[in-house]
């Protein structure tokens, strides 16, 4: 039994966009690069919401963005 879990991605080379991303991952590591991206977005995500202020009340403010 395998530990890898296989997720596909579809380009349709008739769409400009698809066919544009199609074209820029050609020579690289396919799956290298998807999970740096992913993972890239994870810590955005991640410094996108900090706490920035804690009350004495128990409440606290949230910057999002």
């Amino acid at each position: 039994m395998s530990n890898k879990v296989v997720k596909s991605v579809s380009f349709n080379i008739a769409n400009e966009q698809d066919k544009e991303c199609l074209e820029h991952i050609q020579q690289a590591n396919f799956s290298g690069y998807v999970k740096e991206l992913i993972i890239a977005d994870i810590q955005k995500r991640k410094e996108a919401r900090r706490i920035v202020h804690r009350s004495t009340g128990g409440g606290i403010k949230i910057v999002v963005g």
